[in-house]
């Protein structure tokens, strides 16, 4: 993986985040990791950075205080600044609706959070595999 490459995760709980930062840091301990609390956090931080500062992927957490993860991905996706950012939705949540409606609104996959850390560690390494190694994504600075 790049030495460039940004992930944000947008997650409030701090268990939740504090699984997702250790299993980042043990598989690729580099990876620059970047957190916020609520979707609103980060849609106010992407109004204030350059296009070729914007995050290689971003992880968001479906259920949260101030603006939820469906909410905050609608605006992404609403943005043309911010819509060829790869948005993967983690929650607690595996009800069929939830997933649906997060597709429909433009995530790129979504993942129901594990109980154990192992699970954490294995769904995280697939992922960033995935989206940090195996396909090529847009240059975002080019839109």
């Amino acid at each position: 993986m790049e030495n460039n490459i940004t992930f944000y995760v947008v997650e409030d709980d701090q268990e939740d985040f504090a699984h997702i930062d250790r299993a980042i840091h043990e598989i690729q301990p580099t990876l620059k990791i970047r957190r916020f609390l609520h979707g609103a956090a980060l849609l106010a931080h992407l109004q204030t950075i350059l296009p070729e500062e914007y995050p290689s992927l971003i992880m968001l957490d479906f259920f949260m205080p101030v603006l939820d993860g469906l909410k905050t991905l609608g605006r992404l996706k609403a943005n043309e600044n911010f819509q060829q950012i790869p948005v993967v939705m983690w929650s607690g949540s595996s009800r069929p609706e939830d997933i649906s409606q997060a597709y429909w609104l433009g995530a790129r996959a979504f993942h129901t959070k594990p109980v154990l850390f192992e699970d954490w560690q294995e769904q995280l390494q697939t992922t960033l595999r995935y989206w940090l190694r195996t396909v090529e994504l847009p240059h975002l600075a080019e839109y």
